[in-house]
């Protein structure tokens, strides 16, 4: 479903080139306008667009054309808008709300005069400010125009190639690696897009938070009964282990609540969407990034967490634990609130895991707490690198299948929270504490126990490629007749176009086909990491290139087997997965169904790399007529016909 909706997408753009122009303008045009440029995303888009035209979406020149043009535009617009309204420029909304900025972007054009036109088209705040601070201190238009047309004329090829050379590296891996270069490409643009948000958001927040607590405590002193949980959060003269408890037996009772509402009022907005997202997430599951997320998902479990907590603990106690007794007090409150979610019912614990949230919780407060002694304009980097950590642990239980989507949006939130309280209660009340020497040294620590602790642990018993949780038993006769053609057609590939045929199906034991195939001449294909050295060298023998595996239905084949011709320089190759299927024949005995495909591997030279690419023949029948010294082998046909594949699948058994 992703990869067909990806490659819809695609034949859309290539259909209607004037209105992705367009957009590829309006977007550079935007990135480049004042103050727009600061909230567009618009080096992502850049970066996409690069990837599009790799991928054939987009004709090169006229994009880069258009992202010129759009550029131009832009700082055209913003140095007219700075030329006509001048110095009353930055009492207007929105430009009064970022006078920060301006300041900085009006030093820059004093220190760099004309050439910061240039620079600040690379420099990421200031890139739309610049052309209006220049219009607004009385830069010629001529010289303006000038520098204009040369930078726009730099940045847009400049940003849209790294884009354009990843669409080619997905390009070349959408051999064996494609569906994880797409995977890691729309998680990296969702994180960051998250991140992106949170900091405008806290940006914008930080100049009002004084004035926000400052009525919380107005309002709690005017409620006493109601206001002791803001009061124990803001005010630095409260104790805040009272209202720190309401606060968590209160988030237990809405969490119990929200359990209660769920189960009783059935949205199927909610459950259908969750399901959606969670099919096209498990369309694009493969080997290497499953081994990722497996390693991630570890540590959003108690264990690390709690050990992380232990460790900082420890070094609280060793060095003057006086000057440190509010950290630990509020450090041994953070497991408050998810021990009071294990009180619950068994059964109300479907859309949360209080393991989980106990993680979060105290990777959150720690980040909080540690960060307090580092420099203020670092603050935000550790935020946005902490908040992308949770969000990765969040993703890895969602791919893995630990939870649906609205219990991810349910433990992010309950967490948040949690941690935004203990974090506030604790940063208001060491308002007095004078900062200390960060703690480096215990940062370190903590995140090479991070790192370490998911490769020492045992890998969690994966399902082997061998393995199928429940076999359906299919007569021989109704297999050879119409049981073939359920199984699939095509292997997908990255941009789903039908490249990679399933012409052969297999009846019999593993160890006899790798037996039968030895015989004759072929060999298993082995996986050694050296051989892909042997990429850089030109003139490796192409049997010792690395032939990387393939992914379908995500997982790798079971079995490769390759074997060489010497008169057409090529290798021919068997790759086998499993099915859920046993052929029972007429004695009774069942022996296992494998699907694959049978193909022709050339060496290609791209980017100075050599390496095996698949040819476009994928007729089977004369690479294993041989093996009719001890198998049958029926060809059948599917009605569909193509280029390089003539439909004939292969069945093969005893």
């Amino acid at each position: 479903m992703f990869a067909s909706s990806l490659n819809e997408l695609l034949m859309w753009l290539q259909q209607h080139p004037l209105l992705a122009l367009l957009f590829v303008f309006l977007v550079a045009f935007s990135e480049s306008l004042i103050i727009v440029g600061l909230i567009l995303p618009g080096a992502a888009f850049m970066v996409g667009f690069g990837a599009l035209i790799a991928l054939g979406a987009l004709p090169a020149g006229p994009a880069v054309v258009a992202a010129i043009l759009g550029a131009i535009a832009g700082d055209s617009l913003s140095y007219w808008l700075g030329g006509h309204y001048k110095q009353t420029l930055k009492t207007r909304w929105p430009f009064s709300a970022y006078p920060g900025l301006m300041n900085r972007g009006e030093c820059f054009f004093h220190r760099h005069g004309g050439k910061s036109v240039m620079l600040g088209r690379f420099v990421g705040p200031l890139r739309p400010i610049v052309p209006a601070i220049a219009g607004m201190l009385g830069m010629s238009r001529s010289r303006f125009l000038l520098i204009n047309v040369a930078s726009a004329c730099l940045w847009a090829p400049l940003y849209l190639l790294p884009g354009y050379l990843f669409g080619l590296s997905v390009d070349l891996a959408s051999e064996f690696a494609g569906r994880f270069l797409l995977l890691l490409a729309l998680i990296t643009a969702a994180i960051w897009f998250m991140v992106f948000i949170l900091r405008q958001l806290f940006l914008w927040l930080v100049p009002y938070t004084d004035r926000l607590f400052y009525h919380l405590l107005l309002w709690s002193r005017r409620h006493p009964l109601a206001g002791e949980i803001p009061a124990a959060i803001v005010n630095p003269e409260h104790r805040e282990i009272r209202g720190l408890s309401l606060l968590a037996l209160l988030l237990a009772a809405s969490s119990g609540l929200l359990v209660f509402l769920y189960e009783a009022i059935h949205i199927p907005l909610v459950n259908n969407l969750g399901l959606l997202i969670q099919n096209a997430v498990l369309e694009l599951h493969n080997p290497p990034f499953g081994m990722l997320m497996s390693a991630l998902a570890r540590l959003a479990e108690p264990t690390p967490a709690l050990l992380s907590a232990s460790i900082t603990l420890l070094w609280l106690l060793l060095n003057e634990r006086r000057r440190h007794k509010l950290l630990i007090g509020h450090l041994l409150a953070v497991p408050v609130f998810p021990l009071l979610l294990m009180l619950l019912p068994a059964s109300q614990l479907r859309l949360f895991s209080p393991a989980a949230i106990l993680a979060l919780s105290l990777y959150g407060f720690l980040l909080i707490a540690l960060v307090r002694d580092i420099p203020v304009r670092w603050h935000i980097h550790f935020y946005a690198c902490g908040a992308a950590l949770i969000m990765l642990l969040m993703f890895a239980r969602f791919y893995l299948g630990q939870i649906t989507l609205f219990q991810l949006f349910t433990e992010l939130s309950l967490s948040i929270i949690w941690i935004s309280a203990l974090g506030i209660a604790y940063r208001r009340h060491s308002l007095a504490r004078k900062p200390e020497r960060p703690a480096y040294k215990l940062l370190f620590v903590l995140l090479l126990v991070l790192a370490l602790y998911p490769l020492v642990q045992q890998p969690a018993p994966g399902p082997q490629a061998t393995a199928v949780e429940h076999y359906v038993k299919m007569k021989k006769a109704d297999w050879l007749r119409h049981g073939w053609q359920t199984l699939a057609r095509y292997r997908h590939d990255l941009r789903d176009q039908y490249r990679f045929p399933m012409n052969l199906q297999w009846a019999d034991s593993l160890t006899q086909i790798k037996q039968q195939l030895s015989r004759q001449g072929w060999q298993v294909v082995e996986r050694n990491p050296g051989r892909y050295l042997n990429w850089l060298k030109p003139d490796a023998p192409i049997t010792q290139l690395p032939v990387p595996p393939h992914v379908h239905e995500g997982r790798y084949e079971t079995l490769a087997m390759m074997k060489y011709i010497d008169i057409e320089n090529r290798i021919l190759i068997i790759r086998l997965w499993p099915t859920a299927i046993q052929i029972t024949n007429a004695a009774g005995k069942d022996t296992p169904l494998w699907l694959g495909t049978v193909s022709r591997l050339k060496p290609v030279i791209r980017f100075g790399i050599r390496y095996l690419q698949t040819t476009a023949d994928f007729n089977p029948y004369p690479q294993l007529a041989s093996l009719q010294q001890h198998y049958r082998i029926i060809a059948k046909h599917r009605r569909q016909n193509t280029d390089n594949w003539n439909g004939t699948v292969l069945l093969l058994f005893e």
